[in-house]
């Protein structure tokens, strides 16, 4: 199917150029063509002055999971149906947000290949996503949405039955959530645990992500070759220098110390941590922003506010047209998918605005226009 969309305004390209006046031909869920032009060529012509752009890609997500739910940790002890049914619920809510896309990195019962699957057939209506499966983590370790493993050879085990169940994604947890109360990051896995998931996934072609603030554990995880480090709170000169080093990929996902939003949702003793440790690990993320590593930006099953994350970027010291690439360009760079840029070639996951997001803060908390693979949600 074929159609012509006019765009009063759009962000073109890997650098999100505003153009004017734009027309965007779409053919098969691809965009085939971006040229200047009139309302008068298209068949849909979106509201004037909104801003067409590349859906939103939420780097770090769960399905499960729902952060906007009083008492939503524990709830991950909900039997399988009840899981199943709020995943449903937030990959509704998360596509008309205007994430057309997300990486959800651990859930329990494989439910999030269940349901990756379904939107790839076309049974269910959702973003397209990269899933992990079961999260690892050691048996004294954290990890809410995880399952609990000791030894190199369990660890193998777990790695190989999520690959058997055709996972994107080998996720560990290899730290606490919340900073420690002195300098000591306590790290749950052992090197050799994290070597085998490593060399698990490189057999088969797949990426891997670590839970981890920073430590010993962050040593092992660059030093190893993990793809991805989620969250990174705690980083010190020598974690950062390491990132650096090493090449590795950081997920920021600010909200969870920075959005007071999330905190009456919580239980008391993080939200103790939270407000202790909020100053430090603003500075520490601060000077890990400054060193400029690759990234992308999650918000940790907060969902449909995704947006959020770019603001506190920003107030860490990121520039806006940076931090908006974290959510559409280098996450689609990441993922390995044609996504995330406004150009000929790139599947027609499109999102407009109101109000350009490169200049004005939270633009994106109304998105007026989704489409997705080329059809139109809302």
């Amino acid at each position: 199917m074929r159609t012509t969309i006019f765009a009063s305004a759009l962000l073109w390209g890997p650098e999100l150029e505003l153009r004017k006046d734009q027309l965007v031909t779409i053919d098969d869920g691809t965009i085939v063509s971006i040229k200047q032009g009139t309302q008068d060529d298209a068949e849909l012509v979106l509201e004037k002055d909104h801003v067409l752009m590349p859906g939103m890609i939420d780097a770090h997500t769960h399905l499960a999971l729902d952060a906007r739910l009083p008492g939503h940790l524990d709830l991950m002890e909900d039997a399988e149906s009840k899981q199943t049914i709020r995943a449903l619920k937030t990959v509704h809510d998360n596509l008309h947000a205007g994430i057309t896309g997300l990486r959800s990195v651990g859930d329990r019962y494989y439910l999030d290949v269940l349901l990756r699957d379904m939107i790839n057939k076309g049974t269910l209506e959702g973003p397209w996503m990269q899933v992990a499966g079961i999260g690892m983590k050691g048996l004294h370790g954290h990890g809410y949405v995880g399952k609990s493993f000791s030894g190199k050879e369990e660890f193998r085990r777990q790695a190989r039955e999520n690959m058997f169940n055709h996972t994107d994604w080998l996720k560990i947890f290899i730290t606490a959530g919340a900073p420690p109360k002195g300098d000591h990051v306590n790290c749950f896995l052992t090197r050799e645990e994290v070597q085998t998931v490593v060399q698990e996934a490189s057999s088969c072609g797949i990426k891997t992500s670590a839970h981890c603030i920073g430590g010993q554990g962050l040593r092992y995880c660059t030093e190893e070759g993990i793809d991805v480090l989620d969250h990174c709170y705690w980083v010190d000169q020598t974690d950062i220098d390491l990132i650096m080093q090493h090449d590795t990929t950081v997920c920021f996902t600010p909200g969870v110390f920075m959005d007071d939003s999330r905190l009456p949702l919580c239980p008391q003793g993080h939200v103790d941590s939270v407000l202790r440790t909020r100053e430090q690990v603003i500075k520490r993320l601060s000077n890990l922003v400054e060193a400029k590593p690759r990234f992308v930006l999650g918000s940790d099953a907060y969902h449909g506010n995704l947006y959020k994350e770019i603001e506190y970027m920003v107030a860490l010291g990121m520039s806006r047209t940076e931090a908006l690439k974290g959510i559409t360009v280098y996450a689609g760079f990441l993922m390995d998918q044609s996504v995330g840029v406004l150009q000929e070639g790139y599947r027609a996951d499109l999102i407009a605005v109101k109000e350009n997001p490169l200049d004005t803060p939270n633009a994106l908390a109304e998105v007026s226009f989704v489409m997705r693979q080329g059809v139109q949600i809302r």
